[in-house]
């Protein structure tokens, strides 16, 4: 059984807007609703996607694993935070 639908969102768009979307959701065969819907889902999908990878030339990458590799020295800064998380429990 599909997911009730019981959540709105309201925009102000110019004529031009409007008519686009409207001619665009005719083309497609689809309500303006299914039109923006889908639109909006998939764009919001591909921005949040885009946000969770980090995607690196050879030569970052390449600094990235050997940073992981061979991590430098810890400092008197990270060596003082160390002691307190392990005071803390």
């Amino acid at each position: 059984m599909p997911a009730l639908k019981k959540q709105r969102i309201d925009l102000r768009l110019s004529d031009d807007d409007k008519s686009m979307i409207e001619e665009a959701a005719a083309i497609t065969n689809q309500s303006v609703t299914q039109f923006m819907l889908n639109s909006a889902s998939e764009r919001a999908a591909a921005v949040i996607e885009e946000h969770r990878r980090i995607v690196l030339n050879e030569d970052s990458w390449k600094r990235v694993m050997d940073a992981l590799d061979t991590p430098p020295e810890p400092n008197e800064k990270l060596k003082r935070a160390a002691r307190r998380l392990l005071d803390m429990e």
